[in-house]
């Protein structure tokens, strides 16, 4: 897909070297789950971080690998990125996941082939500024791009600023499922999934 410039910033292809600022951003959306999840599979001695990296950097058959994201620019420095993606269809490993992932694999169960939006944020310092419409504009346009006529994304009950965010853009509630808390998350809520059509 072609640079595009929206808003004041410009969106590019991520490369093996933003995966440091990937891995902060995709923590930053999941609020904390991805930090938690590399934490568990971490090796003795191995920061959450570095683990995280790694896969993102080195592993073109996980989802979050920096070939399923798209980097925002302003004025040349990293302001944001977006990891979304053609939604696959479960597969029976998926039964054994991790409690906190149990209400978030219910929802996507729901959404197979749908264009998913697995994380969308900006550094703190570029927030406020409706670059968050920005990285769903450029969804979209990824969605267009595939075939694709329906988005979708997860967000928690907690999470009030970006819920109002994707009510403003027409993304609708469609489903809610329990948000299992984990050391350091938000408190108990519900995962919603929201979607909106494209056509």
């Amino acid at each position: 897909m072609q640079d595009l410039f929206v808003s004041g910033i410009t969106f590019r292809s991520a490369t093996a070297q933003d995966s440091a600022d990937l891995a902060l951003l995709g923590d930053m959306a999941t609020r904390r789950l991805y930090s938690y999840l590399w934490s568990q599979t971490a090796a003795p001695g191995q920061s959450a971080f570095e683990f995280g990296r790694s896969i993102i950097r080195n592993n073109p058959e996980h989802l979050s690998w920096f070939g399923n994201w798209r980097v925002a620019e302003r004025d040349g420095v990293l302001a944001g990125a977006l990891n979304s993606y053609l939604m696959p269809a479960p597969s029976p490993s998926d039964a054994a996941v991790p409690d906190v992932l149990k209400g978030l694999n219910d929802l996507k169960a729901m959404i197979a082939g749908t264009w998913y939006i697995a994380a969308a944020a900006l550094h703190p310092e570029c927030q406020g500024q409706g670059y968050g419409e920005a990285l769903l504009d450029e969804a979209e346009a990824l969605a267009r791009a595939a075939g694709n006529t329906r988005l979708t994304l997860m967000v928690g009950s907690f999470n009030q600023p970006a819920r109002r965010l994707y009510l403003r853009c027409r993304f609708t509630e469609q489903a809610e499922r329990p948000f299992t808390a984990f050391p350091g998350s938000d408190t108990p809520g519900t995962w919603i999934l929201m979607a909106k059509d494209l056509c």
